[in-house]
């Protein structure tokens, strides 16, 4: 059997590699588990992004191991990385490390992976998904019609930890059912937070942009907060629209999408008179 692959320390512009498994590890290998691979001189981890059952490359390399069979990244979550590096013209491995860092897979490696519960995924699907757009101008405050659309399985996403801080003295929370985690993270506590939204510790989670990137297959709804000054993020010499990265991630995945705003961005109004975003006023 033959698997396609993103190596952590390289990739041929936007594409994968091919390489052999042998028929004793064919039962573990799934799409998103991490491997052992020879990539140019040396070995390296990879994730696995495809099965394929056919004979198709010439004198393929086989892989070393298997580190583990359980998923670290949901089917959407790789099928985002090929997109958004096809987009932005950006090797394959460097959007690799934006979804998950080969430090973090050192930290859960040492841990032996125990604390991880995978999910189920059968909900990924590549059929067109409605984002609705909620452009806040009513009397009500903006904070309290961001707590009214808040359901179960809801990940609600801040601009930043000011604006955190300013929704949840308004509207407490309850430490049983939603998890706050802060935009600045020791190592230790971003560890954490991948355990927690992973394992879908918490009914809620509120968190500023990077939990975009964290494998949400737990959670049913995103909630942004867009805010038209915080549109961006800088990494590894690329700048990345964060509104563009949720629309990829959309297409591959089964989240109920409500973007909410006083301050919308010319490109949202844009999209939403284009009809790619549904108004929800």
């Amino acid at each position: 059997m033959f698997i396609e692959v993103i190596p952590f320390g390289g990739s041929i512009d936007d594409e994968w590699l091919t390489y052999f498994v042998c028929n004793e590890l064919v039962e573990d290998i799934q799409i998103g588990c991490l491997v052992e691979v020879p990539f140019r001189n040396a070995l390296d981890y990879a994730i696995v992004t495809k099965i394929e059952y056919e004979e198709i490359p010439e004198n393929p390399k086989s892989i070393v191991r298997i580190i583990t069979s359980i998923p670290l990244l949901s089917p959407y979550q790789i099928a985002s990385i090929f997109d958004i590096a096809s987009y932005y013209f950006v090797h394959t491995h460097h959007i690799l490390s934006l979804f998950l860092s080969k430090s973090l897979v050192k930290y859960l490696e040492k841990r032996d992976f125990t604390m991880l519960l995978p999910k189920e995924n059968s909900w990924e699907d590549n059929s067109p998904k409605t984002i609705w757009f909620y452009h806040h101008t009513s009397d009500i405050s903006f904070f309290q019609a961001i707590w009214k659309h808040i359901s179960d399985r809801t990940v609600l996403i801040f601009p930043d930890d000011f604006s955190i801080d300013a929704y949840i003295k308004l509207h407490p929370i309850d430490p049983d059912t939603t998890l706050i985690i802060p935009d600045k993270l020791t190592e230790t506590k971003k560890y954490k937070a991948f355990y927690s939204v992973y394992n879908g510790e918490k009914n809620i989670i509120i968190w500023t942009r990077r939990i975009l990137y964290y494998n949400l297959s737990y959670y049913e709804n995103i909630l942004y907060i867009e805010d038209a000054l915080h549109t961006k993020a800088m990494r590894f010499n690329h700048t990345y629209k964060h509104l563009e990265i949720l629309r990829k991630i959309v297409s591959y995945s089964h989240f109920h999408i409500t973007i909410l705003s006083t301050l919308p961005s010319i490109e949202s109004i844009y999209l939403l008179h284009t009809n790619v975003y549904k108004s929800k006023n």
